[in-house]
């Protein structure tokens, strides 16, 4: 079983990773899908888009069984969010192949993702980044890399609205050696709400997380 990490982030939340290295009646075999989910999985026509889908909800699955909760069943609301329809934990998850990652939270909303640096981020970055942060990041790779996880993980945390990743979201600057929390914000309506982030870098691809007691 290639569960890669299971880690408590405190006594309310924990996140996982999982990369795969199994056949897809394998993966669908460990993570039990509801037959709903069964529904989707086939709507997803790719092999590989269908592994990693499936790749998320192996690192919830390794999460659950940790927690004692050995059955569970995904919905999504209106706006794609996914949680748990016995509303247990907050849940994020994202994957990037290899890998699948999943984090939980007891109380409150949470945000994850993964992905690796690519020169497709230096052609999109000013759709993401605001004037400051495009002065601060350059074309640092691996710091746009950084950059657009933690917009993405508080993007998914937030789940209630349309958010600009550019206009509602900021992250403070990140100076080298590469820090492992980083400060960031959404700004919407008029309300300012601060969240710390953990950036974490293994095999190629960051990981960045919501951080939230």
């Amino acid at each position: 079983m290639p569960l890669v990490k299971l880690e408590k982030i405190n006594q309310n939340s924990s996140w996982a990773l999982w990369k795969i290295d199994e056949t897809l009646e394998q993966l669908v075999q460990y993570v039990q899908l509801h037959p709903d989910d069964l529904t989707e999985l086939h709507s997803i026509h790719h092999p590989r888009k269908q592994l990693e889908w499936l790749s998320g909800r192996a690192a919830l699955r390794a999460l659950l069984d940790a927690e004692n909760q050995y059955e569970f069943r995904l919905r999504k609301d209106e706006k794609g969010k996914p949680h748990l329809n016995d509303h247990i934990y907050h849940i994020s998850l994202a994957n990037s192949y290899p890998y699948g990652v999943a984090i939980i939270h007891r109380n409150h909303p949470v945000g994850i993702d993964i992905e690796k640096p690519s020169s497709k981020l230096i052609r999109v970055k000013h759709k993401f980044l605001n004037s400051s942060e495009a002065s601060e990041v350059k074309e640092d790779l691996h710091k746009l890399c950084i950059y657009w996880a933690c917009k993405e993980s508080l993007y998914k945390l937030y789940g209630r609205k349309q958010l600009s990743l550019k206009q509602n979201i900021s992250v403070n600057p990140i100076y080298q050696p590469y820090s492992s929390i980083i400060n960031a914000a959404i700004s919407l309506e008029g309300q300012y709400y601060p969240f710390q982030l953990c950036a974490l870098f293994r095999d190629d691809f960051y990981i960045v997380f919501s951080k939230v007691s």
